[in-house]
Protein backbone atom coordinates (compact mmCIF):
# COMPACT_ATOMS: atom_id res chain seq x y z
CA UNK A 1 0.00 0.00 0.00
CA UNK A 2 1.21 3.68 -0.81
CA UNK A 3 0.35 6.36 1.31
CA UNK A 4 -1.84 9.24 -0.08
CA UNK A 5 0.05 12.19 -1.37
CA UNK A 6 -0.19 15.31 0.79
CA UNK A 7 -0.45 18.63 -1.01
CA UNK A 8 -1.26 21.37 1.24
CA UNK A 9 0.06 24.29 -0.51
CA UNK A 10 0.43 24.35 -4.05
CA UNK A 11 2.37 27.37 -5.66
CA UNK A 12 1.53 28.36 -9.15
CA UNK A 13 3.96 31.26 -10.63
CA UNK A 14 1.40 33.75 -13.10
CA UNK A 15 2.87 36.24 -15.41
CA UNK A 16 -0.70 36.92 -17.28
CA UNK A 17 0.37 34.72 -20.81
CA UNK A 18 -1.77 31.85 -21.99
CA UNK A 19 0.71 29.79 -20.28
CA UNK A 20 -0.46 30.75 -16.70
CA UNK A 21 -3.87 30.33 -18.08
CA UNK A 22 -3.12 26.52 -18.57
CA UNK A 23 -1.17 26.26 -15.43
CA UNK A 24 -3.66 28.05 -13.49
CA UNK A 25 -6.12 25.47 -14.49
CA UNK A 26 -4.64 22.48 -13.67
CA UNK A 27 -2.95 24.08 -10.59
CA UNK A 28 -7.30 24.75 -9.56
CA UNK A 29 -7.66 21.14 -10.57
CA UNK A 30 -5.08 19.55 -8.06
CA UNK A 31 -5.82 21.82 -5.30
CA UNK A 32 -9.70 20.58 -5.31
CA UNK A 33 -8.98 17.03 -5.38
CA UNK A 34 -6.44 17.27 -2.74
CA UNK A 35 -8.22 19.85 -0.60
CA UNK A 36 -5.24 22.06 -0.87
CA UNK A 37 -4.63 25.89 -0.55
CA UNK A 38 -3.85 27.59 -3.81
CA UNK A 39 -1.16 30.21 -3.70
CA UNK A 40 -0.78 32.54 -6.99
CA UNK A 41 2.06 34.16 -7.45
CA UNK A 42 3.06 37.29 -9.65
CA UNK A 43 6.88 38.70 -9.51
CA UNK A 44 7.96 42.22 -10.73
CA UNK A 45 10.87 42.38 -12.40
CA UNK A 46 12.12 45.51 -11.08
CA UNK A 47 12.63 48.83 -13.44
CA UNK A 48 13.94 52.00 -13.77
CA UNK A 49 12.74 54.51 -16.34
CA UNK A 50 15.83 55.18 -18.99
CA UNK A 51 17.19 58.36 -17.83
CA UNK A 52 20.46 60.37 -19.41
CA UNK A 53 23.57 57.81 -19.20
CA UNK A 54 21.20 54.77 -18.37
CA UNK A 55 19.71 52.39 -20.55
CA UNK A 56 16.29 50.93 -20.30
CA UNK A 57 16.48 47.82 -18.45
CA UNK A 58 15.76 46.14 -15.14
CA UNK A 59 17.00 47.88 -12.31
CA UNK A 60 16.30 47.36 -8.35
CA UNK A 61 13.59 49.69 -8.49
CA UNK A 62 9.50 49.45 -8.90
CA UNK A 63 7.25 52.47 -9.88
CA UNK A 64 4.65 53.28 -6.70
CA UNK A 65 1.42 51.37 -6.54
CA UNK A 66 2.88 48.64 -8.93
CA UNK A 67 2.56 46.10 -6.33
CA UNK A 68 -1.10 46.97 -5.86
CA UNK A 69 -1.89 47.33 -9.68
CA UNK A 70 -0.26 43.47 -9.87
CA UNK A 71 -2.18 41.96 -7.03
CA UNK A 72 -5.57 43.11 -8.80
CA UNK A 73 -4.79 41.79 -11.75
CA UNK A 74 -3.67 38.93 -10.35
CA UNK A 75 -7.10 38.47 -8.73
CA UNK A 76 -9.13 39.24 -11.92
CA UNK A 77 -6.77 37.16 -13.75
CA UNK A 78 -7.98 34.06 -11.33
CA UNK A 79 -11.99 35.03 -11.66
CA UNK A 80 -12.46 32.06 -14.56
CA UNK A 81 -9.64 29.70 -14.01
CA UNK A 82 -9.87 29.09 -10.37
CA UNK A 83 -12.50 26.05 -9.23
CA UNK A 84 -15.10 27.25 -6.72
CA UNK A 85 -14.44 25.95 -3.36
CA UNK A 86 -10.40 26.37 -3.91
CA UNK A 87 -8.68 28.20 -1.51
CA UNK A 88 -6.90 31.29 -2.43
CA UNK A 89 -3.85 33.43 -1.38
CA UNK A 90 -2.58 35.89 -3.29
CA UNK A 91 1.11 36.93 -3.57
CA UNK A 92 3.32 39.68 -5.22
CA UNK A 93 7.07 40.20 -5.14
CA UNK A 94 9.64 41.91 -6.51
CA UNK A 95 13.18 40.86 -8.15
CA UNK A 96 13.87 37.60 -10.28
CA UNK A 97 11.47 35.75 -11.26
CA UNK A 98 13.30 32.08 -10.74
CA UNK A 99 14.30 33.23 -7.22
CA UNK A 100 11.52 34.65 -5.88
CA UNK A 101 9.60 31.63 -7.30
CA UNK A 102 12.30 29.15 -5.59
CA UNK A 103 12.18 31.11 -2.63
CA UNK A 104 8.65 31.52 -2.05
CA UNK A 105 8.31 27.71 -2.59
CA UNK A 106 10.87 27.14 0.22
CA UNK A 107 9.54 30.01 2.54
CA UNK A 108 5.77 28.72 2.62
CA UNK A 109 7.00 25.10 2.82
CA UNK A 110 5.11 24.60 -0.56
CA UNK A 111 4.51 20.74 -1.91
CA UNK A 112 4.04 21.64 -5.37
CA UNK A 113 4.85 23.97 -7.60
CA UNK A 114 2.60 24.56 -10.95
CA UNK A 115 3.97 26.24 -14.26
CA UNK A 116 3.54 26.80 -17.74
CA UNK A 117 6.88 25.36 -19.67
CA UNK A 118 6.80 29.16 -21.26
CA UNK A 119 6.51 32.44 -20.56
CA UNK A 120 6.22 35.83 -22.33
CA UNK A 121 9.18 35.32 -25.08
CA UNK A 122 9.14 31.51 -24.72
CA UNK A 123 9.92 30.03 -28.50
CA UNK A 124 7.19 27.44 -28.70
CA UNK A 125 8.85 23.95 -29.66
CA UNK A 126 12.09 25.31 -29.77
CA UNK A 127 13.12 27.00 -25.79
CA UNK A 128 12.03 25.85 -22.64
CA UNK A 129 11.32 28.95 -21.11
CA UNK A 130 14.26 30.06 -18.65
CA UNK A 131 12.54 30.69 -15.10
CA UNK A 132 10.88 27.56 -15.88
CA UNK A 133 14.03 25.50 -16.54
CA UNK A 134 15.74 27.67 -13.55
CA UNK A 135 12.98 26.98 -11.44
CA UNK A 136 12.98 22.78 -12.28
CA UNK A 137 16.82 22.91 -11.69
CA UNK A 138 16.64 24.72 -8.02
CA UNK A 139 13.18 23.74 -6.99
CA UNK A 140 13.33 21.35 -3.62
CA UNK A 141 9.58 20.41 -3.88
CA UNK A 142 7.91 18.49 -6.83
CA UNK A 143 7.43 20.70 -10.21
CA UNK A 144 4.44 20.01 -12.31
CA UNK A 145 5.20 21.64 -15.80
CA UNK A 146 2.03 22.16 -18.45
CA UNK A 147 2.69 21.90 -21.83
CA UNK A 148 1.08 23.85 -25.04
CA UNK A 149 -0.70 20.47 -24.40
CA UNK A 150 -1.99 20.93 -28.76
CA UNK A 151 -5.55 19.84 -27.61
CA UNK A 152 -4.19 16.27 -27.48
CA UNK A 153 -3.92 15.37 -23.52
CA UNK A 154 -5.91 17.07 -20.58
CA UNK A 155 -9.10 18.50 -22.12
CA UNK A 156 -10.26 19.14 -18.80
CA UNK A 157 -7.95 19.28 -16.53
CA UNK A 158 -7.58 17.36 -14.01
CA UNK A 159 -9.11 14.30 -15.83
CA UNK A 160 -6.00 11.60 -15.61
CA UNK A 161 -6.89 8.22 -16.93
CA UNK A 162 -3.40 7.43 -17.58
CA UNK A 163 0.02 7.97 -15.77
CA UNK A 164 3.27 7.42 -17.64
CA UNK A 165 6.30 6.65 -15.12
CA UNK A 166 9.86 6.93 -16.54
CA UNK A 167 11.84 4.80 -13.50
CA UNK A 168 15.63 4.77 -14.12
CA UNK A 169 16.01 2.00 -11.54
CA UNK A 170 18.51 3.66 -9.50
CA UNK A 171 18.10 3.47 -5.27
CA UNK A 172 16.56 7.18 -5.74
CA UNK A 173 13.85 6.10 -8.20
CA UNK A 174 12.17 3.95 -5.67
CA UNK A 175 10.43 7.25 -4.84
CA UNK A 176 9.39 8.43 -7.50
CA UNK A 177 7.59 5.23 -8.18
CA UNK A 178 5.68 5.66 -5.36
CA UNK A 179 4.74 9.17 -6.12
CA UNK A 180 3.37 7.91 -9.46
CA UNK A 181 1.35 5.29 -7.61
CA UNK A 182 -0.04 7.56 -5.19
CA UNK A 183 -1.08 9.96 -8.70
CA UNK A 184 -2.70 6.89 -10.47
CA UNK A 185 -4.60 5.16 -6.95
CA UNK A 186 -6.16 8.54 -6.81
CA UNK A 187 -7.56 9.61 -10.36
CA UNK A 188 -7.79 5.35 -10.35
CA UNK A 189 -6.21 5.49 -13.55
CA UNK A 190 -3.87 3.14 -14.84
CA UNK A 191 -0.09 3.24 -14.67
CA UNK A 192 2.92 2.62 -16.45
CA UNK A 193 5.91 1.89 -15.40
CA UNK A 194 8.84 2.46 -18.01
CA UNK A 195 12.49 2.02 -17.98
CA UNK A 196 14.71 2.97 -21.11
CA UNK A 197 18.04 0.74 -21.68
CA UNK A 198 20.53 2.54 -23.02
CA UNK A 199 23.84 1.15 -25.59
CA UNK A 200 21.55 -1.86 -27.11
CA UNK A 201 18.99 -0.01 -29.86
CA UNK A 202 19.89 -1.06 -33.49
CA UNK A 203 18.12 1.05 -34.87
CA UNK A 204 20.32 4.26 -35.21
CA UNK A 205 23.65 2.29 -34.08
CA UNK A 206 26.46 0.48 -35.53
CA UNK A 207 25.59 -2.73 -37.52
CA UNK A 208 27.30 -4.85 -34.69
CA UNK A 209 23.96 -3.99 -32.66
CA UNK A 210 21.77 -5.92 -35.24
CA UNK A 211 24.08 -9.11 -34.98
CA UNK A 212 22.06 -12.30 -33.10
CA UNK A 213 24.40 -11.93 -30.03
CA UNK A 214 23.36 -8.72 -29.15
CA UNK A 215 19.52 -9.39 -29.94
CA UNK A 216 20.00 -12.11 -27.19
CA UNK A 217 21.12 -9.38 -24.90
CA UNK A 218 18.60 -7.41 -25.93
CA UNK A 219 16.03 -9.89 -24.75
CA UNK A 220 17.49 -10.73 -21.49
CA UNK A 221 17.76 -7.34 -20.59
CA UNK A 222 13.71 -6.72 -21.24
CA UNK A 223 13.34 -9.29 -19.28
CA UNK A 224 15.54 -8.23 -16.65
CA UNK A 225 14.33 -4.86 -16.36
CA UNK A 226 10.80 -6.04 -16.78
CA UNK A 227 10.99 -8.14 -13.37
CA UNK A 228 12.95 -4.98 -11.61
CA UNK A 229 9.94 -2.74 -13.12
CA UNK A 230 7.29 -5.18 -11.44
CA UNK A 231 9.38 -5.57 -8.21
CA UNK A 232 9.09 -1.94 -7.39
CA UNK A 233 5.68 -1.68 -7.06
CA UNK A 234 4.58 -2.51 -3.00
CA UNK A 235 3.03 -5.71 -2.24
CA UNK A 236 -0.59 -5.23 -2.69
CA UNK A 237 -0.61 -2.33 -4.49
CA UNK A 238 -1.87 -3.73 -7.54
CA UNK A 239 -4.99 -4.49 -5.96
CA UNK A 240 -6.00 -0.56 -6.02
CA UNK A 241 -3.96 0.29 -9.50
CA UNK A 242 -4.02 -1.10 -12.85
CA UNK A 243 0.23 -1.45 -13.31
CA UNK A 244 1.63 -2.79 -16.29
CA UNK A 245 5.60 -2.75 -17.39
CA UNK A 246 7.38 -1.25 -20.77
CA UNK A 247 10.99 -1.13 -21.36
CA UNK A 248 12.24 0.44 -24.41
CA UNK A 249 15.93 1.11 -26.34
CA UNK A 250 17.60 4.44 -26.78
CA UNK A 251 17.75 7.40 -25.75
CA UNK A 252 15.87 7.93 -22.46
CA UNK A 253 13.96 11.74 -23.70
CA UNK A 254 13.17 10.37 -27.02
CA UNK A 255 11.88 6.81 -25.91
CA UNK A 256 9.65 8.85 -22.98
CA UNK A 257 8.30 11.28 -25.44
CA UNK A 258 7.60 8.85 -28.06
CA UNK A 259 5.70 6.66 -25.82
CA UNK A 260 3.66 9.29 -23.60
CA UNK A 261 2.35 10.32 -27.11
CA UNK A 262 1.88 7.03 -28.46
CA UNK A 263 -0.11 5.80 -25.44
CA UNK A 264 -1.89 8.79 -25.18
CA UNK A 265 -0.38 9.56 -20.98
CA UNK A 266 -2.21 12.17 -19.44
CA UNK A 267 0.86 12.47 -16.81
CA UNK A 268 4.15 11.79 -17.06
CA UNK A 269 6.19 11.48 -13.82
CA UNK A 270 9.89 11.85 -13.86
CA UNK A 271 12.30 11.44 -10.91
CA UNK A 272 15.16 14.14 -10.73
CA UNK A 273 18.41 14.40 -8.27
CA UNK A 274 19.53 18.11 -6.83
CA UNK A 275 22.71 19.11 -8.85
CA UNK A 276 25.40 20.52 -6.91
CA UNK A 277 27.25 23.41 -8.14
CA UNK A 278 29.34 21.55 -10.48
CA UNK A 279 26.51 19.31 -12.02
CA UNK A 280 24.03 22.32 -12.49
CA UNK A 281 25.45 22.90 -15.94
CA UNK A 282 24.77 18.89 -17.30
CA UNK A 283 21.63 18.17 -14.41
CA UNK A 284 18.56 17.02 -15.78
CA UNK A 285 19.21 16.59 -19.26
CA UNK A 286 16.67 14.00 -19.68
CA UNK A 287 14.16 15.79 -17.52
CA UNK A 288 14.27 19.11 -19.21
CA UNK A 289 14.08 17.65 -22.81
CA UNK A 290 10.91 15.47 -21.50
CA UNK A 291 9.20 18.62 -19.96
CA UNK A 292 10.64 20.75 -23.45
CA UNK A 293 8.77 18.19 -26.12
CA UNK A 294 6.23 16.31 -24.04
CA UNK A 295 2.23 16.81 -25.31
CA UNK A 296 0.87 16.28 -21.57
CA UNK A 297 2.02 17.84 -17.95
CA UNK A 298 4.56 16.49 -16.50
CA UNK A 299 5.49 15.91 -12.86
CA UNK A 300 9.06 16.36 -11.71
CA UNK A 301 10.04 14.68 -8.77
CA UNK A 302 12.62 15.24 -6.31
CA UNK A 303 13.67 13.58 -2.74
CA UNK A 304 10.06 14.70 -1.61
CA UNK A 305 9.87 16.39 1.72
CA UNK A 306 6.76 15.95 3.05
CA UNK A 307 4.87 15.39 -0.29
CA UNK A 308 4.10 11.71 0.55
CA UNK A 309 2.64 11.95 4.12
CA UNK A 310 3.95 9.59 7.34
CA UNK A 311 1.57 6.27 7.59
CA UNK A 312 -0.69 6.48 10.27
CA UNK A 313 -4.55 5.42 10.77
CA UNK A 314 -5.08 9.26 10.02
CA UNK A 315 -3.17 9.52 6.85
CA UNK A 316 -4.18 6.05 5.18
CA UNK A 317 -6.38 6.16 2.32
CA UNK A 318 -8.49 3.36 0.73
CA UNK A 319 -9.10 3.98 -2.63
CA UNK A 320 -12.24 2.05 -4.34
CA UNK A 321 -11.05 -0.58 -7.38
CA UNK A 322 -10.77 0.66 -10.42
Amino acid sequence: MVDRIDLERILCPIDFSVFSTRALRHASALARQFDSRLILLNVIEPFMPPAAGFPPGPYPYALPRTRERSEEELRRFTEEAVTDGVALEFLVREGSPWREVVGAADELACDLIVMGTHGRGGFEHLLLGSVTEKVLRRASCPVLTVCHEEGLTWEAPGLVNHVLCAADLSASSEGTVRYALSLAAEYQARLTLMHVVEGLDASDGPAYLSGPEVENLRKHADASTRRELHDVVPEGMREWCRVSEIVAFGKPAEQIVRVATAQRADLVVLGSRRPGPVERTLFGSTAIEVVRRATCPVFSVRAVRGALIEESEHSRMVWAHP
